[in-house]
């Protein structure tokens, strides 16, 4: 990202405030303990929503902010739930979409807003480095997950659903090497020890959400946009907490300085998600930022990267088959191949 870019993230034209009505909608918001995920609830409670279902890996900080939350909108009776999920464990991504399928009775707009941005390699017990657990393979699992709920859900509202993927403009940073293209597992070579240091962060969190927008896309194309709209957002450079791992002397103060100067708040940022959310059927497949729609990045663009683009979803689909045998026949049943 370049200086002129960093300045009118800031200072530049900003997303507006939305002012559609959620009145009667089901809306999850998945990370929504602080930054932009809490902002985002904030908004689609004051916009009307039923019912906002926020989700936390700590019962306790959850019902903590769902309490803020309560006494920063004042609505009665208040739309708030506290769902528990841990997106680095498979298993609490099946049970929570499991009790989504089984509870709700509809569910309107679903954010998948959690990611990770790491500096060191920190591996979970799946032998997946976090940024690419979470980003990529908890992120499509859950999303796949309630396609189902969330295909349903417009005979109750007479709203198109909306899937939305939290991504990045740093997807578009990266490019698949010639090296991972020739080998048998190209996620195998974005899992490497030795790639993970301060500076290729941004490079490693950039490849994670290029894979995300990648299952985004082919989720996307094997799906009626009058049936369900899913999308990709990117809030901005907004300051928030996912760049605590970060440890050097006076990275606080720097990240501090740079926020107030460059980075949007969180209450801007999260007006994307608001009106990524929409029932705007042209945003389907697509990426939006900004309050327009982005063209696609370079890395999925043409036939040789289309090929690579679903040989990614094979191994991600392989990986999640690992530990969600079902999985194939779950997204047969959603219509996808």
């Amino acid at each position: 990202m370049t200086i002129a870019e960093v300045i009118k993230n800031k200072w530049g034209t900003l997303p507006k405030e939305s002012t559609e009505s959620f009145a009667g909608r089901t809306v999850l918001v998945t990370g929504a303990t602080s930054g932009l995920g809490y902002a985002a609830a904030a908004k689609f409670a004051r916009l009307g929503a039923s019912k906002v279902i926020i989700t936390a890996r700590d019962e306790a900080k959850g019902e903590s902010t769902k309490k803020q939350l309560e006494a920063e909108v004042s609505q009665q009776p208040s739309p708030f739930e506290v769902w528990t999920l841990d997106m680095n464990l498979y298993d609490s991504v099946v049970n929570f979409s499991q009790r989504a399928n089984a509870e709700l009775d509809h569910l309107d707009v679903a954010i998948l807003n959690i990611g990770v941005f790491n500096t060191s390699y920190r591996p979970t017990q799946y032998g997946w480095e976090e940024d690419l657990q979470v980003n990529t393979f908890s992120t499509s699992l859950l999303g796949i997950l309630l396609l189902p709920k969330l295909k349903e859900s417009q005979k109750y509202t007479g709203k198109i659903p909306v899937l939305q993927f939290v991504n990045s403009g740093l997807h578009k940073t990266v490019e698949i090497s010639a090296e991972a293209r020739d080998s048998p597992n190209i996620l195998a070579q974005y899992n490497k020890p030795d790639n993970y240091t301060n500076s290729t962060a941004q490079i490693r969190y950039g490849y994670s959400k290029l894979f995300m927008r990648m299952v985004a896309v082919r989720l996307a194309a094997a799906t009626p946009s009058n049936e369900l709209i899913i999308t990709s957002v990117c809030p901005g450079i907004v300051f928030s907490n996912i760049h605590r791992h970060i440890k050097f002397p006076g990275f606080s103060i720097i990240y501090a300085l740079a926020g107030a100067m460059f980075f949007r708040t969180a209450d801007q940022g999260a007006n994307t998600y608001i009106s990524g959310a929409s029932q705007n059927q042209e945003l389907h497949g697509r990426f939006w930022a900004s309050d327009v729609i982005e063209n696609d990045a370079q890395s999925l663009v043409g036939e040789e990267n289309q090929k690579l683009m679903l040989r990614i979803w094979d191994e991600i689909m392989e990986e999640l088959g690992k530990h969600v045998p079902d999985i194939k026949e779950h997204l047969q049943r959603c219509g996808i191949q």
